[in-house]
């Protein structure tokens, strides 16, 4: 039969306003308009003027060739909303999971990162999905990759909101969830009003592996934003101790060897927040014929934790060495590792003092909570003038050393669900002490240290404290040369 005599057939509009073409009871496609079914009986081999009008050549089932319901901008508004809200969630969940995919230092929060990552890949294939859904439905799991795309969205924007409702902090990033968790609602609607998932062979086994999938990856950001780190051994020993002191032969000093020792025999490797050690000479009073403990004495020692003697009254403490013991805020200690410094500390012989002490402290952060940035190596030096300084003291204070550097959690969720934070150390020195503290804060509107401190177990931050090591000064002083 010549291609002039081929009979067409349009057949009623369904409830899309799609109407299905046959070309000699063979399909020929569906058309939404006039137009559109033209370009059918092109791709089935009929001239393009054919004449639509000519009833011995088409054939109208149903609806005369008048009728074409189909609302294309309406569609076609539908199909660009939830395209667009997925390419956002998409790009939000690489954004996210590319983080710890490629650079978290465990396993498991590299396997949460991968998830996100994967759940991004999944809506951009529904976004293709999207535009046959919405389309002629010509790829039979369409529907279902919609579904699926929307459901990602859904559970990913209630975790992110659930855990920035933890702090409710203004983020840059806080738009974005709000705009598609509002998204996701008009999306929910929209694909439970479309029957999406009609057509799915297995609906039951369908459901149960998107909800399987959501608690494996909600269980996985638990585990290894919170467990994990809390559940893996973190232990350090540090100890402070003495060698033997050497005379000078010429001058009125000892040499005295301090030993200052670091051994991490946990499992976490550690950043060294900052260090300090110190060595001070004691003065006392002696009294042998004391007989009884001075309740006010022992009163003034419970509080500062020392001990209370009977023949011996502390007067003074002189500070004879400081320094810190990790030369470089920032170094990172594996597991495993023993770092040992040596130090000597020259003591005169021609003083009153009774007793030499020593003791060390050291704040470190576990390696499996979070990551210093770079910049917290480089000191700022209190009476070197910088304009825009992090950090002042706002009254007048002794000279001091900051180290300063932003924070970021081993899991990005919990960062681009708060504001930066940003980890300080300080260390300063008066003529008669020294001493370190350490703290974790956001900035405040002035781009200064917040007094809104955190909570130093977030993050591992934990100091050690070696024990109070003492020689007697009788010893330097009868020290050989």
């Amino acid at each position: 039969m010549g291609t002039g005599t081929r009979r067409v057939v349009v057949q009623a509009p369904d409830a899309r306003g799609l109407r299905a073409v046959t070309v000699d009871g063979e399909p020929a496609g569906s058309a939404w308009s006039p137009a559109d079914l033209r370009r059918q009986l092109c791709r089935a081999g009929l001239p393009a003027d054919t004449d639509l009008s000519d009833r011995s050549r088409v054939s109208w089932r149903g609806a005369d060739a008048a009728t074409w319901p189909d609302r294309a901008g309406r569609r076609h508004a539908v199909m660009a909303g939830l395209a667009a809200g997925l390419l956002v969630s998409a790009l939000l969940l690489a954004r996210v999971g590319m983080v710890d995919a490629l650079g978290a230092l465990t396993f498991s929060a590299r396997l949460a990162g991968m998830l996100f990552v994967l759940a991004g890949a999944v809506q951009v294939v529904a976004v293709a999905a999207v535009l046959d859904f919405w389309g002629k439905r010509t790829v039979p799991y369409a529907g279902a990759a919609v579904l699926v795309g929307v459901l990602v969205t859904v559970g990913t924007e209630a975790l992110l909101l659930g855990v920035w409702f933890q702090e409710r902090e203004w983020t840059p990033y806080l738009p974005v969830f709000l705009a598609l968790a509002v998204w996701a609602v008009w999306a929910s609607w929209t694909v439970w009003r479309e029957r999406a998932w009609q057509g799915i062979p297995h609906p039951k086994s369908f459901t149960a592996g998107v909800v399987a999938t959501a608690v494996l990856a909600s269980a996985n950001f638990a585990y290894s934003a919170v467990y994990q780190p809390s559940a893996a051994l973190f232990h350090f020993k540090v100890e402070a101790k003495f060698g033997t002191p050497r005379k000078d032969a010429e001058r009125p000093v000892a040499y005295l060897p301090v030993k200052l020792r670091v051994t991490n025999d946990g499992a976490v490797s550690a950043y060294v927040v900052n260090s300090i050690f110190w060595v001070w000479g004691r003065e006392a009073l002696f009294d042998a014929a004391k007989t009884r403990l001075d309740q006010d004495l022992w009163r003034v020692e419970l509080e500062s934790g020392g001990d209370t003697e009977l023949h011996v009254r502390p007067t003074g403490y002189t500070l004879v060495d400081t320094g810190p013991v990790v030369q470089g805020e920032g170094a990172w200690i594996a597991p495993g590792t023993d770092f040992t410094s040596e130090r000597v500390v020259q003591v005169p012989t021609d003083k009153t003092y009774d007793i030499v002490m020593t003791r060390m402290s050291i704040t470190f952060m576990r390696g499996d909570r979070g990551v210093i940035d770079s910049g917290y190596y480089l000191p700022i030096l209190s009476w070197k003038e910088k304009p825009g300084r992090y950090f002042d003291c706002r009254e007048p204070c002794s000279d001091h050393v900051i180290h300063y550097g932003r924070v970021r959690h081993n899991n990005n969720i919990v960062n681009v669900t708060r504001r930066p934070r940003y980890l300080t150390s300080i260390r300063w020195v008066t003529g008669t002490e020294s001493g370190s503290t350490s703290l974790i804060a956001p900035l405040d509107s002035g781009g200064r240290l917040s007094k809104d401190y955190e909570s130093a177990d977030r993050y591992g931050v934990t100091q050690y404290d070696s024990g109070l090591t003492m020689l007697p000064y009788a010893e330097l002083v009868a020290a050989r040369p």
